[in-house]
């Protein structure tokens, strides 16, 4: 019995369990087919030449690495895009102003109503000002974007 293939076959195992237990994106799934596969192609004697072995295992290995590349990939356009849920996703979008902003009223936004401080002087009701920041359930509005450093912190 081929003692390296014996241990990647429990190696694959090893993987296989860390994975049920971890989020790994699969990582550890594909690391644990690959060596399960590696593991059994040496551990039992195929009846063909070693050119054959040699080639499934160059093919086995270039489709990990590809498959690996294009998850990777993946994984990194999912980081690289815009935050488009929760309170991050109102800044910079534009609301309706409901109840005077005197610094502090309510604006309209999304179908929603919510509580709003003025950074800067003060809009009646009708009018347009845009979301800057977001302090816990309060947004913090300006006429316009320059006023985004100007929005006080959450205590």
């Amino acid at each position: 019995m081929n003692l390296a293939g014996v241990l990647l076959v429990a190696l694959a195992v090893g993987l296989f369990i860390i994975e049920a237990f971890t989020s790994g994106y699969a990582l550890f799934a594909a690391a644990g087919l690959l060596s399960l596969i590696l593991g059994l192609i040496l551990l039992f004697d195929f009846a063909v030449s070693a050119w054959v072995t040699g080639t499934l295992f160059i093919l086995i290995l270039a489709l990990s690495l590809i498959a690996s590349a294009l998850i990777w990939r993946r994984v990194i356009q999912s980081q690289r895009q815009k935050v488009a849920t929760g309170h991050e996703e109102l800044i910079g979008k534009v609301a309706k102003v409901r109840a005077a902003l005197n610094p502090e009223g309510t604006v309209f936004i999304y179908g929603e109503i919510w509580s709003a401080s003025m950074v800067d002087g003060h809009a009646e009701v009708g009018e347009e000002v845009t979301v800057v920041g977001v302090n816990g359930l309060k947004l913090c509005v300006a006429k316009n974007m320059e006023g985004a450093n100007k929005c006080p912190k959450p205590q």
